[in-house]
């Protein structure tokens, strides 16, 4: 059934991959096509509700096959899709791979083998998405008796319905659990990186990186316990991933493409719509660099701001306040005095000497921002600047790094020790990629190529 589901997302993936036409090598094509497949699924529940059709198995698998056949209704071109990127290509491992790859199987098989037999464990998780959707697989619609609970301590039910839904559809393809899926998103993600760096890297340089990315602890952790950060982290890279490819190419197809995995991102945590604001400054700056007209640069805007704003009102105004049986204030969460700006500096003081620069911050995270910064500074003292994609993968850093603590300042109920230290796991693959497109590491990697075929 694992088996089952997992090519179901590809193809549902892979055909979403070709409306948007994306061109990649078959490592990155197989796992973002597997990932995109999820967050197809992730919003099948969501549709069979909004629509108020009930939530049964027959109707989400229906639901989820007719997703697969409609975006490779055209399965010819489909077809020739896949073999344009998948052939052609020679698949090879190198011998001093071997070890890095069996360190990361053995990682990923802890992660999996929890996920797969321990029960879903963070509160966040048991007063919200778990509940529902184990109510939902009972009483067969979203909206359940779940709500007819004093759950005024809670919020967690008026959260995003992304991780109900996956829970919800693999509760009802045999796993009690449910969480199963997300070693899909783990392991995808884990091979989209690999390929990532390893375009810039020697591979032996891109095993040492992702061992010490995978090496952070916290982030670890949240593989297999399921809450919304982790995926939440993975559609923001991507986003930025390939706004920094637009950056590159000036491809439309790959700007509309980040509009829409930042606006998978903002299903996963509604707040991540600040954040993309942020990162759009670089589009701006991108156009204004170039000297092209007001309606393009508005154009852009729209495409990558466009569809998280959608599926932030979906999730957030329309579902809350013309679905749901309770209410719930969400402008009340925001911050009524915005011109005091001290819990803005002393939530942004409160992170780094908490969460980042102090023995509990390297509980958390290990020693990667140490070495990002020594990294930074390498490079500076190396090439004395930064071109444009490196530079655009520390502006992204940026924007974590000072969005998280005005999230704080914006909404309060966005606590330090755990929305904040949790929301900056999505600064930590952006590094990754930082460090991977600086200089330095590229002509290490330039040296050591020339003197592996000088070995040959």
């Amino acid at each position: 059934m694992i088996l089952l589901l997992t090519l179901l997302q590809f193809i549902a993936g892979s055909g979403l991959l070709r409306w948007f036409k994306i061109q990649l090598r078959p490592g990155m094509l197989i796992s973002l096509s597997i990932l995109m497949g999820i967050a197809i699924f992730s919003a099948v529940p969501f549709i069979l509700q909004l629509l108020y059709i009930p939530v049964t198995s027959i109707n989400v698998f229906s639901l989820i096959g007719a997703f697969c056949v409609l975006l490779n209704l055209n399965w010819k071109r489909s077809a020739r899709y896949l073999r344009s990127n998948l052939s052609g290509h020679k698949f090879s491992i190198k011998i001093y791979e071997i070890p890095f790859l069996l360190v990361f199987a053995f990682i990923v098989f802890v992660s999996a083998w929890r996920c797969f037999y321990y029960p879903p464990t963070p509160v966040d998780l048991n007063a919200g998405a778990e509940v529902i959707a184990e109510y939902t697989v009972r009483e067969k619609t979203m909206i359940n008796s779940v709500f007819t609970l004093h759950l005024e301590t809670f919020n967690n039910h008026f959260k995003s319905p992304f991780l109900a839904c996956l829970q919800i559809i693999y509760k009802y393809a045999g796993f009690p659990f449910g969480q199963i899926w997300l070693c899909n998103v783990f392991i995808c993600f884990i091979i989209f990186l690999y390929h990532a760096i390893g375009q810039t890297l020697h591979r032996l340089l891109a095993g040492l990186l992702l061992l010490m990315f995978l090496a952070i602890p916290e982030m670890y952790a949240y593989t297999f316990m399921v809450l919304f950060d982790y995926s939440n982290t993975v559609f923001f890279f991507l986003a930025t991933f390939f706004l920094l490819e637009y950056f590159k190419t000036d491809r439309r197809n790959l700007l509309r493409f980040s509009g829409l995995l930042m606006g998978i991102a903002t299903y996963i945590r509604s707040e991540t719509l600040v954040l993309a604001a942020f990162l759009a400054l670089a589009l701006i700056w991108y156009h204004v660099k170039h000297r092209d007209h007001i309606g393009s640069i508005i154009l852009s805007g729209f495409m990558l701001l466009l569809p998280a704003a959608i599926l932030y009102f979906l999730t957030i105004y329309l579902y809350i306040n013309f679905y749901l049986p309770i209410e719930y204030n969400v402008e009340g969460l925001m911050n009524k005095n915005l011109l005091n700006l001290s819990p803005l500096w002393q939530r942004f003081r409160d992170m780094n000497s908490e969460l980042i620069f102090s023995t509990q911050g390297f509980r958390y995270y290990g020693y990667f921002v140490s070495f990002f910064l020594l990294i930074l500074l390498s490079e500076l003292a190396y090439s004395k600047k930064l071109d444009q994609i490196t530079g655009g993968w520390l502006f992204a850093v940026m924007v974590i790094y000072l969005g998280m603590p005005f999230l704080g300042y914006l909404l309060p109920l966005l606590d330090l020790d755990n929305s904040t230290k949790r929301g900056l796991f999505k600064m930590f693959p952006l590094m990754l990629l930082f460090i991977a497109n600086t200089s330095l590491l590229k002509d290490l990697s330039a040296s050591i190529r020339k003197w592996e075929l000088a070995r040959l």
